[in-house]
């Protein structure tokens, strides 16, 4: 039986979330679906091709638009496929797309095909394709018996051996009758030979109503997936430790659905594994989209708020892509937690994709998502448990002091390499309309701006001195000042400060 889970105090570290995607056979994964939902679609003539569209070249043919996301007639429950299409290491070509949903009268009907890629005859091994052969999927995470789908071969799939009897549930739900096997273990195909498949997605034999999740249909090299989720209640079923809390306008045009503000109808939101961690700590995050859209462009970035006000922490770039979250997507993002230096991620104790961060102090941290629906992002809150962030030197740097000037020489200058070395110094000054937290001026790894700078000259402007000089290269120094600006302002921890390009010895 599932649980209905509140989100707690969880003091430690936390296990991530996985998560796997494929695209379109021959097309980019970034636009591989366009959903177009038909909860009312009649059937079409088991014969003909309905809206598919011929091809000159002797290909399969297949709708201009395939339809992806149905929303069924026979109860509240919407189902989302992975993709239209996916292909396998050793040349199969499939297409996949919903030709009606389900009603009283028949269930929710898959059609499709499966061609030979290659330019020579093969025989495919049926039995360990997504869909084709492997025609049941694994049960949905929280659940343990009676919870599969099954794809049913129908009367016109070419490759049936047999086509199992269905029935339906007291709820109305489709069942398959028995289970088979229905496909055969392989079938032989001339080069760009293909046949024609259909199936009916139904449930087990003994499963009542529809659990919602995503039902995996594995193969050998690839996965095919089918996500359901709750018609009239696509949102989130936990309780958030921040609910009514309000928050400070987010930086930008501030659209952020954020998690704690989500309703059962909000169909998409990020999910995070906790809310409050004691530093060091790993959470993990999951995109959620139980929309019937495609979300993008998916970056994920961390911000604090302090004092009512947000600072993005990292990264400071991203890399120029978009990433897609098809309907009924998921999409895990972990997060890793230091107080200070942070640990790497090693193979097999620790999942490494998202992002690892050291120097961070306690507070309340924004994990924000860059899809949303009906708005551009969202997001999730954590607080984090911990002394506050210390300010230090990277390691190996030298000093030297000449009166009240601290000369502060790191390990890129005079190394002989590119960038060329280059300078900044660091004063106080009366005021600053910019603020800068620890968490920013200690920022390194990928994309980091402040790495080897602010942080070599802080700890240094201490009583009885009053210039830091920095001795470095051309990157850190664009990194404390910006590649078109000779000097900045900034406050940090109650005290403001000019930074200057050079020795400013004025």
């Amino acid at each position: 039986m599932r649980r209905r889970a509140l989100l707690a105090s969880v003091p430690g570290a936390l296990a991530g979330l996985g998560g796997c995607s494929f695209g379109a056979p021959g097309a980019d994964e970034t636009d591989s679906v366009t959903p177009a939902p038909q909860p009312d679609q009649s059937p079409t003539d088991a014969n003909d091709s309905g809206a598919e569209t011929p091809t000159d070249t002797g290909d399969p043919p297949r709708p201009e638009n395939p339809t992806t996301v149905i929303e069924l007639a026979t109860g509240p429950r919407t189902y989302a496929l992975s993709s239209p299409g996916l292909h396998t290491d050793d040349g199969a070509r499939i297409g996949f797309w919903f030709d009606r949903t389900a009603t009283d009268s028949h269930p929710a009907t898959l059609r499709g095909w499966l061609q030979n890629g290659n330019e020579f005859e093969n025989t495919f091994r049926i039995d360990w394709i997504p869909g084709v052969g492997r025609t049941y999927s694994r049960q949905p995470s929280g659940y343990d018996h009676e919870a599969r789908l099954h794809l049913a071969p129908t009367e016109n799939n070419e490759l049936a051996e047999e086509v199992p009897s269905l029935g339906q549930t007291e709820e109305g739900y489709w069942r398959v009758d028995d289970v088979g096997p229905w496909m055969p273990e392989t079938h032989r195909l001339d080069p760009g030979e293909w046949v024609r498949l259909e199936y009916a997605l139904v449930g087990e034999p003994g499963q009542s109503g529809r659990p919602t999740g995503t039902y995996k249909f594995r193969g050998r090299d690839e996965t095919l997936s089918v996500t359901v989720w709750d018609t009239r209640h696509p949102g989130p079923e936990t309780e958030s430790r921040f609910a009514g809390r309000s928050l400070p306008s987010f930086p930008g045009d501030g659209s952020v659905q954020w998690f704690h503000e989500a309703n059962k109808t909000t169909s998409a939101f990020v999910r995070p594994t906790a809310e409050r961690v004691q530093l060091d700590a790993q959470v993990g995050f999951e995109m959620v989209n139980n929309s019937h859209e495609r979300l993008q462009c998916g970056h994920w970035n961390l911000y604090k708020l302090v004092d009512g006000e947000w600072f993005h922490i990292a990264p400071t770039g991203h890399t120029d892509d978009c990433r897609i979250l098809v309907p009924g997507g998921r999409e895990q993002w972990d997060l890793r937690t230091f107080n200070r230096q942070a640990v790497d991620c090693g193979t097999g104790d620790c999942r490494c994709d998202g992002l690892t961060q050291g120097y961070l102090g306690g507070g309340e941290y924004a994990i924000v998502a860059g899809y949303g629906h009906p708005i551009a992002e969202s997001g999730a809150l954590v607080e984090l448990v911990g002394d506050r962030a210390a300010v230090t030197p990277t390691d190996g740097v030298s000093t030297a002091r000449d009166g009240d000037t601290i000369t502060v020489t790191t390990g890129r200058h005079g190394d002989g390499e590119h960038p060329a070395d280059a300078t900044f110094s660091l004063t106080r000054t009366d005021s600053a309309s910019e603020r800068v937290i620890a968490e920013q001026v200690m920022a390194s790894g990928r994309f980091a701006t402040y790495e080897g700078g602010l942080r070599n000259a802080l700890p240094f402007l201490t009583d009885g001195v009053s210039r830091v000089v920095v001795e470095t290269d051309e990157r850190a120094v664009d990194g404390v000042l910006g590649y078109d600006s000779n000097s900045r302002r900034f406050r940090f921890r109650g005290q403001a400060y000019e930074v200057a390009r050079g020795r400013n010895t004025g």
